[in-house]
């Protein structure tokens, strides 16, 4: 039996430069900053309802979590949504790459860059329809 999770809840991500991930995240994506923690340099930012991403500078965290490259993570976007985010994403002087999946109910994906080389993707498919 799995354990019964309706999504993720936190991401933590180390960042060299703490205020130009926030300008990334905060200022070009537009998700809020919802906590500060100066005695940690970390802030954390919300991704959706339902997601909180932690940007720290390096540390070791909470049972000695440590932090590290993160190749790549995925969120999800509604389809209706899709061109006007990626506009904005263009507008904002992002470099968008965009892919189409065939295999994935004919999904796109725009990929994005943090300031420290996370790969950003905001994806049509929900991940959800593995369960279906």
């Amino acid at each position: 039996m799995a354990i019964p999770v309706s999504g993720v809840s936190e991401l933590v991500l180390e960042v060299v430069d703490l205020e130009a991930s926030e300008a990334f995240y905060a200022g070009a994506l537009g998700f809020p900053v919802v906590d500060r923690w100066p005695d940690r340099e970390a802030i954390w930012v919300m991704a959706g309802d339902r997601t909180r991403i932690g940007l720290w500078r390096p540390q070791v965290g909470l049972e000695k979590g440590r932090g590290g490259v993160h190749v790549h993570f995925a969120m999800h976007i509604a389809e209706a949504d899709y061109d006007a985010a990626v506009a904005e994403l263009r507008a904002k002087g992002l470099e968008v790459a965009e892919h189409a999946f065939g295999a994935y109910q004919h999904s796109r994906a725009a990929y994005v860059n943090d300031p420290d080389g996370h790969l950003v993707e905001f994806w049509t498919w929900d991940v959800a329809h593995h369960l279906d």
